[in-house]
């Protein structure tokens, strides 16, 4: 989880398999978040978004926060690296990138 300030975070969910369970997503976090997957399965989470959640979520049982771990680009030189070796390159005249929220600019009082 990635903090996205007031009480939203940036999260996905995958199994231990890094499979994807919930895709990337920006959420508003409630007692309600994430129920329905934590009455059939533990979920361990992480991120500097996580300690929105510990509060609401700490009573459950299948809801196990780890403490100092965060994500981390140092691993994105050997994914590229993988890439670069296997030839997959973007066609950068026709790449967008993902953006999980739409970008609005709002206007300041000068």
């Amino acid at each position: 989880m990635i903090d996205a300030r007031r009480m939203e975070v940036y999260t996905a969910v995958f199994n231990h398999d890094l499979e994807i369970v919930e895709p990337v997503q920006a959420l508003v976090v409630s007692s309600s978040s994430f129920q329905a997957l934590l009455e059939q399965k533990q979920i361990v989470f992480f991120g500097n978004g996580a300690s929105k959640c510990k509060h609401l979520l700490q009573e459950n049982r299948n809801a196990l926060f780890l403490e100092n771990v965060y994500p981390s680009a140092k691993w994105l030189g050997a994914l590229a690296n993988q890439k670069l070796s296997a030839k997959q390159f973007e066609d950068l005249s026709t790449f967008e990138p993902f953006y999980l929220k739409e970008f609005t600019v709002t206007k300041s009082k000068l």
